[in-house]
């Protein structure tokens, strides 16, 4: 058989293929292959959206498998309208007529199962399997983790191995099939590496909230005693920081700021005010970057007004923080924060020195704060408003609390002196516990004369209760404390390091942190919190099981991913302009267009060489029979004399057509024909010689 032959069959071949592939009903290899790329592509879809979209799904699979099976037929147009509205008025009411992007993602998801049920064609299936591809992106829409990413992967491996087999006329075994499709975006890893640290970073567009509403995790805008103890049985991650520094801040220093409290009812403690893009002290913005981090003083700029420097004033913290979302407001910075940076958010500071973003934190964000350990805030310029509803208690409760502060004001304490006092109170018997007993409307009164046992919360507003009762300005704090320090030279904090502490005002020092846990148990300021209660409560805290020694393996295994999934932020994820630009200064020289090109066309070009090597290593090019190359090149002569062999033509044939046209080399073609079949079909090798003969001395010319 020639190989004009075969390429002719070949062509049949695809034509036939190409009818049977627009009229034929979908196999069942076909429809397999669709319930699993679909499962694998909407499922971590669920974990977001309403569960009765999964019922919907596993009902459209039940649908599609009868009517493969000729039990049901398909649904008519007026069922597929009413299931359709049905499903949209359920997401109406699932997310509450809001409009927004998840009830779109569920839109999509109600579309895309209900789609499966109307499959008729092959070319319907592929019309599936590319609703599959956008689903995987809104996979990363709602989570752009480390995991979920591995997995946006393994479910395009699975939708390309699901759209190979669409065009297979042969089964193939699953194993190959994923493995092929495996290695088909093996190959197109490398352009997209290019493309990546190429393309203009470009920044993030929009921020996808939380399907929840509401923080997952994490304290509330008030507190009240038992919400920590709750909270630290935790051990989700809040925020990682990472120090730019030289060392890290010693654990005395690890107080993560987050919301001040100054409002109490006796029992609860919440925030003043209700603006939270009130700003005071200026801020880093995108609008205007700095080049350098630099402290800023009242003589500098004026911004910091109430910020006056210590002895130690070139003591400063420059680190990042990349943060969980928790759908509030707040951030996370050590006091005293003096400068701030983020790309994606818009950080401001408050008139409680607090790091405040202007909208919820709905999404993971990273931003950059310069703090000032050493700090003196307000006290040269106090805030005579702020200073007078931090001394604000309620009218009635917590007598004995009252009279006890009221005596040591009589007994001539001031100041530190007062501090000193409380602090020496909590000393003598009181007991630091994760489980505190239930307190009542006087909880003030009943922690420090009655149970005096509690967690931070206990002995925080327990202690600003007595100072404001004793004269001094003072207001809870809360936030996290510690953190732990990874081998990346980065710190972890979890849920179960929140903290609550306070602050007091003392003229000519300003606002003062106070920690009343510390007099209680110093072990808990040092250490975590799992060290520094009894093993009987270490069990309490976020993580116990994995403190186990049996089960150390699997907190090696967690530390290693949070590890990778803290670099795939950090250093995928988080590459931004400004990293580009250094990238190519290192390695390009400089961010000129005509590097830029370059680097562009020369990796580009390099990937498709490597790809033509990889293929002829793969692919070696067969050596040609020397009767076929001999035939070839008499076909060749030919056409260049306009004598043409029509698709599909046989040698006899064509023959046949060049006596009617040109005869004068009909005769001499044919005998070559002849030579040709008895070496290639009949085995008689001797006849090479005179084949050779014919074509090299005999036919050249007379074909001209």
């Amino acid at each position: 058989m020639t190989t004009q032959s075969a390429s002719q069959g070949a062509q049949s071949y695809s034509g036939s293929s190409a009818g049977k592939f627009a009229s034929n009903s979908v196999s069942r290899n076909s429809l397999g292959w669709i319930f699993v790329a679909q499962g694998v592509s909407i499922l971590p879809l669920f974990l977001f959206m309403p569960l009765w979209l999964l019922a919907i799904w596993l009902f459209a699979i039940i649908t599609r498998i009868q009517i493969y099976r000729g039990v049901w037929p398909y649904p008519g147009n007026v069922l597929k309208l009413c299931i359709g509205l049905a499903g949209v008025a359920g997401l109406y009411w699932s997310f509450g007529g809001s409009v927004s992007v998840e009830p779109m993602i569920g839109f999509l998801l109600l579309s895309f199962v209900l789609k499966l049920v109307e499959v008729r064609r092959r070319v319907d299936v592929l019309v599936v399997l590319y609703i599959g591809f956008v689903a995987v992106a809104a996979q990363l829409l709602l989570s752009q983790t480390f995991r979920m990413s591995l997995y946006a992967v393994l479910s395009c491996v699975v939708l390309l191995a699901a759209l190979q087999s669409v065009f297979q006329h042969r089964a193939l075994s699953p194993f190959k099939q994923v493995r092929d499709a495996f290695m088909l975006l093996l190959k197109a890893v490398p352009v997209m590496l290019i493309l990546f640290l190429l393309m203009p970073r470009l920044g993030q567009f929009w921020a996808v909230p939380s399907m929840q509403g509401a923080a997952k995790t994490g304290f509330s805008e008030t507190m009240s005693p038992g919400d920590f103890s709750r909270l630290i049985q935790s051990d989700d991650i809040v925020f990682r920081a990472t120090f730019k520094t030289a060392a890290l801040p010693p654990p005395r220093e690890r107080y993560w700021r987050g919301l001040v409290m100054e409002q109490f009812d006796g029992r609860r403690w919440q925030r003043f005010g209700a603006n939270w893009s009130q700003v005071t002290f200026g801020a880093r913005s995108a609008e205007s970057p700095m080049k350098e981090w630099e402290l800023k003083s009242k003589s500098d700029t004026g911004k910091l007004s109430n910020l006056e420097h210590l002895a130690e004033q070139d003591k400063t913290y420059h680190y990042s923080v990349l943060m969980e979302p928790h759908n509030y407001h707040w951030l996370f910075v050590l006091m005293a924060p003096i400068e701030a940076f983020s790309q994606n958010m818009k950080p401001r500071f408050n008139p409680n020195f607090l790091l405040v973003n202007t909208v919820p934190v709905a999404t993971r964000s990273t931003y950059e704060v310069l703090s000032l350990p050493s700090y003196r805030i307000g006290a040269t310029a106090p805030n005579s408003k702020q200073i007078s509803r931090n001394l604000v208690l309620p009218e009635r409760g917590n007598e004995r609390a009252r009279a006890l502060a009221k005596q040591w004001r009589e007994e001539g304490a001031r100041g530190q002196e007062l501090i000193d006092r409380a602090l020496a109170l909590y000393r003598q018997s009181f007991t630091y516990t994760l489980q505190p007993p239930q307190l009542g409307a006087n909880a003030v009164d009943e922690f420090l004369f009655s149970t005096q046992r509690g967690f931070c919360e206990h002995f925080a507003s327990s202690f600003v209760y007595l100072m404001r009762a004793a004269g001094v300005p003072a207001r809870v704090v809360v936030g996290y404390l510690g953190g732990e320090v990874k081998e990346g030279g980065y710190m972890v904090v979890r849920q179960s390091d929140a903290h609550a502490w306070a602050e007091v005002w003392l003229p000519k020092e300003g606002w003062v942190r106070v920690d009343p846990t510390s007099a209680v148990s110093p072990l808990r300021i040092e250490r975590a919190l799992h060290e520094a209660v009894g093993e009987d409560e270490a069990s309490m805290v976020g993580g116990a099981l994995l403190r186990i020694n049996a089960l150390r393996w699997l907190s090696l295994a967690r530390n290693k991913m949070e590890e990778l999934d803290y670099l795939w932020q950090t250093s995928v994820l988080g590459y931004d302009s400004e990293q580009q630009a250094g990238f190519f200064k290192k390695y390009l020289g400089g961010t000129d267009p005509w590097r830029l090109g370059l680097f562009f066309v020369a990796g580009i070009g390099a990937l498709l060489l490597l790809y033509y090597v990889f293929s002829l290593i793969k692919h070696p090019a067969k050596n040609q029979a020397p009767e076929l190359k001999l035939l070839r090149q008499v076909l060749r002569v030919l056409e260049k004399g306009g004598l043409h062999r029509q698709p599909g033509e046989t040698l006899l044939a064509f023959n046949e057509r060049l006596k009617n046209s040109r005869p004068d080399i009909a005769h001499e073609f044919g005998a070559i024909v002849e030579l040709y079949q008895q070496v290639a079909y009949q085995g008689k090798n001797e006849k090479l010689i005179d084949l050779h003969t014919r074509v090299k001395q005999g036919f050249s010319y007379k074909a001209r």
